[in-house]
């Protein structure tokens, strides 16, 4: 067994070092830069040739687009942490989701008419309200967690057994099967719901439904796997507390990517402060040495 986990954590290593993250960093970044030229390319004849008019929207709407894979880049981030610290992990959890709230700015704001829809009553401003404020708060409390983090003196790194990082990159590794496995499944559903709406003036499928939403249920198993593996080389009441409470967020996450502005961000700003809070008294307890 110790083999296994010896060259799972090898492979991790050499496949995802600083120099083949960056190369698939710049071909991400390359697709996003293709992707949102031809966005536009297509909204143009969209605006201006009927033969496309299913095209037709805002030029904003381009901005969705890489953006979306610019968020897919770091979900990928996010699996790679797995193996570094539980706590730098639930940060990544963190930003991405803030992320995803920004997009929902960028997504919603090219569907309206920017010359009548600014009014404090309309619905749709305050919906975009709603997107703006919670990136803000969230930016916040992201900034929040990871100083106290750093004021704890990022423990959770050092103590840690070769074997249960190396448990850790070989989940890592699986995730990355599973997120390669999962973007192209949940893309070909979305490009399928696409064209029926397209075809039948339905509304848009969410994008967080399609592929967030599964792959946040899947991390909430993870979290869980790992809290569980995590008892065999250190138990303790208050490790437990604080790891459970970053599942409890990831659950929070989950549930708020498929529920209506504003509960879904009440929630979200819920389990970013149970996080925090329960990880602040975490690092409080251990200065007192209790």
């Amino acid at each position: 067994m110790n083999t296994i986990l010896a060259r799972s954590g090898n492979y991790f290593d050499t496949y995802f070092s600083s120099i083949n993250v960056r190369k698939i960093e710049l071909i991400i970044l390359r697709v996003a830069v293709f992707s949102f030229l031809l966005h536009l390319a297509l909204i143009f004849l969209g605006n201006n040739f009927l033969f496309f008019e299913n095209f037709q929207h805002s030029y904003l709407k381009a901005i969705y687009t890489p953006f979306s894979f610019i968020l897919l880049y770091e979900v990928f981030l996010l699996v790679i942490i797995i193996p570094k610290s539980i706590s730098e992990f639930v940060g990544k959890q963190f930003e991405v989701i803030t992320l995803i709230t920004l997009r929902s700015f960028f997504h919603d704001i090219a569907e309206l008419d920017l010359k009548n829809f600014i009014n404090i009553f309309n619905p749709d401003f305050i919906s975009l309200m709603y997107d703006l404020c919670a990136a803000l708060v969230m930016l916040s409390l992201t900034i929040l967690y990871y100083k106290i983090y750093q004021n704890n003196g990022k423990s959770d790194t050092v103590n840690e057994l070769n074997n249960f990082i190396n448990i850790k990159k070989m989940v890592s590794l699986g995730m990355i099967v599973i997120l390669l496995l999962l973007s192209i499944s949940s893309f070909y559903k979305w490009i399928i719901e696409m064209l029926i709406a397209l075809q039948t003036d339905k509304i848009f499928p969410n994008s967080n439904a399609v592929f967030y939403s599964d792959f946040f249920s899947i991390m909430i198993f993870v979290d869980v796997l790992l809290l569980i593996i995590s008892f065999t080389y250190h138990f303790s009441f208050f490790t437990i507390f604080r790891n459970a409470s970053f599942i409890i967020t990831t659950i929070l996450i989950r549930m708020s990517l498929t529920i209506g502005k504003p509960m879904n961000y009440i929630i979200i700003l819920i389990g970013f402060l149970f996080s925090i809070i329960t990880f602040y008294l975490f690092g409080l307890r251990k200065k007192i040495g209790k």
